[in-house]
């Protein structure tokens, strides 16, 4: 059984601009190829998060089997997050 943490640099694989949301959508094909089932995102470098990426991110988020956490989020982009978590939970 692997209980490693895995960290990802969002910006190794995405944009700076996250303006879109099937960017989301590829890093989270990433995020489920990956053995282990703790990740920690790494956002450092990421200058922009669009609110559509916002939402997606929150859906695969919820989705998602493994335990996702984030890091050097900028504060608007997780009041992005988290206001698109909160569209989510009923």
């Amino acid at each position: 059984m692997n209980n490693m943490t895995e960290e990802i640099k969002v910006i190794d694989i995405l944009p700076r601009m996250l303006s879109a949301d099937v960017a989301a959508i590829e890093l989270f094909k990433e995020i489920n190829k990956i053995s282990d089932n703790d990740i920690i995102l790494d956002f450092k470098g990421i200058d922009f998060m669009s609110i559509s990426f916002a939402q997606e991110y929150s859906s695969q988020k919820k989705e998602c089997t493994k335990n996702v956490t984030e890091k050097n989020l900028l504060k608007q982009d997780a009041e992005l997050i988290k206001i698109s978590k909160n569209i989510f939970d009923d």
